[in-house]
């Protein structure tokens, strides 16, 4: 972690001291409504958030002491709901949905909460973030948290929140996913980078994630190229599997000075010579992200490519120079068919290198048809026939089904859009989805007939 920068210190102290003197509070104060603390959250969270998005964006392992900082009670619980729900997602969790590991953030956050003068108000705000955090951790943490707790009315409340129902694996994951819903568009991530193979084997996970969220958000590395760099320069790392998937991350997406991408090249390299799984692991590292929806394209597999050495032409090496002609001609371009095509043929179908590739191929489809617009319907028909040639290489019932219904998918929009059945453009479009579609076996007849079928208004019946 890092410490907080003197000029947001200064700056939340700035906040506090504002709202200590605010005639909001002074109002909220004399009367204790849940009314009045609202307009005292809605007055001053705003400053609060503002410098948080700014810290989380530029200095995110200055996090944890900016969050211990507005547990002061000057801040009078403001905010103390948002970091609450930011402590309980941030944890590690397994298949059973549970956390691997007890939350104290979680819990010294809620603590700071349940101590609140103004805690009556801040439980309206923090009902169903204290059930997920329950629900995800241990019978025996949630019991020694509420050992702490001495005022019977927070103790009940706080009991009130553990349900039975979440004992149940399923009733878990989907409050989960109905809650991170809530935080999609806000970055909260921290990590603490490790130092030694006992801390790796921790928190390789909590890397691998806050470093895909910096990568989704576009956000700023510059920040922790000090920590990057004692990591990849561990070198008892470089035969961990752990380690090849955050060594990956870094060399597909973080983009580094001239001296720091020479180091990481050689290290990249070593880990390639030194640990014989390095190329398995690498693949099922494409995959799983792949699989995830981490979009990597040129610009990635280009930075990837250059930090290799191309000494011994191993599979990684060959897989990023087919990458590097497709990138090159366009996947439209027959040499690249042809080149697909020659590469694809040397390996089994069912290998994890194919299906890599068939998934690398399927992201540059989705990047140009679920970017098209109604009115480029034209293009997308065009691309039939290139998509028809990358199916008959690769011979592949998940990737038709995946190509499938990213088409159907455009022509559902086109329909939508598109609703004059005797406009010219919806004419046309029916022409080609009949011809191309049952030719690539997307659409029976029958499913054909349905798509485009007329719908007749039942006629009114008048009582005479």
């Amino acid at each position: 972690m890092q410490s907080l920068l003197q000029d947001y210190k200064e700056r939340l102290q700035g906040v506090a001291e504002l709202i200590q003197g605010s005639d909001e509070l002074a109002a909220y104060l004399e009367e204790e409504t849940p009314e009045l603390y609202k307009v005292l959250q809605e007055t001053y969270e705003p400053y609060i958030g503002e410098i948080y998005q700014e810290v989380a964006e530029n200095h995110p392992l200055q996090l944890p002491e900016l969050e211990q900082v507005l547990l002061n009670p000057f801040f009078e619980g403001l905010f103390q709901p948002r970091i609450l729900g930011y402590s309980v997602l941030r944890g590690e969790i397994n298949d059973q949905i549970k956390y691997t590991r007890p939350q104290e953030p979680f819990k010294t956050i809620l603590l700071a909460i349940a101590n609140s003068t103004n805690f009556d108000v801040i439980r309206q705000r923090i009902g169903q973030t204290v059930q997920l955090g329950f629900a995800l951790s241990s019978d025996i943490w949630i019991a020694n948290l509420l050992e702490k707790i001495e005022n019977k009315k927070v103790k009940s409340f706080l009991q009130s929140m553990i349900h039975d129902r979440f004992r149940d694996v399923e009733e878990r994951r989907n409050l989960l996913t109905r809650y991170k819903k809530q935080f999609t568009q806000y970055n909260f991530l921290y990590t603490r980078f490790p130092e030694t193979l006992g801390e790796l084997k921790v928190e390789a996970t909590t890397v691998k994630n806050f470093l895909l969220n910096r990568i989704s958000f576009h956000s700023k590395h510059d920040s922790y190229i000090d920590e990057i760099h004692k990591l990849i320069s561990q070198k008892e790392f470089y035969r961990e599997p752990e380690f090849i998937d955050i060594i990956a991350l870094i060399s597909n997406f973080i983009s580094l000075n001239q001296t720091e991408t020479q180091h990481l090249s050689n290290a990249l390299n070593s880990c390639r010579y030194e640990n014989e799984q390095f190329n398995t692991l690498y693949f099922q590292f494409l995959k799983s992200n792949y699989k995830n929806g981490v979009y990597f394209g040129p610009v990635a597999d280009r930075k990837f490519n250059a930090l290799l050495n191309k000494n011994e032409g191993d599979d990684v090496v060959r897989y990023y120079s087919l990458l590097e002609t497709i990138h090159d001609k366009g996947f439209v371009h027959e040499d690249a068919l042809d080149a697909v095509n020659a590469f694809y043929a040397q390996y089994e179908g069912m290998s994890i290198i194919n299906e890599c590739l068939r998934l690398a191929i399927l992201q540059l489809f989705h990047k140009v048809v679920d970017n098209l617009t109604e009115p480029e319907y034209h293009s997308f028909f065009e691309l039939q026939k290139t998509i028809s040639g990358y199916m008959t290489v690769f011979d592949n019932s998940a990737f038709n089904l995946e190509t499938e219904s990213m088409c159907m998918n455009y022509v559902k929009k086109l329909l939508a859009f598109y609703k004059d059945k005797r406009s010219k453009e919806y004419q046309e479009i029916k022409k080609a989805v009949s011809s191309n579609f049952t030719e690539l076996e997307f659409l029976s007849e029958k499913e054909l007939i349905d798509l485009f079928k007329i719908k007749r208004k039942k006629k009114e019946i008048t009582a005479s």
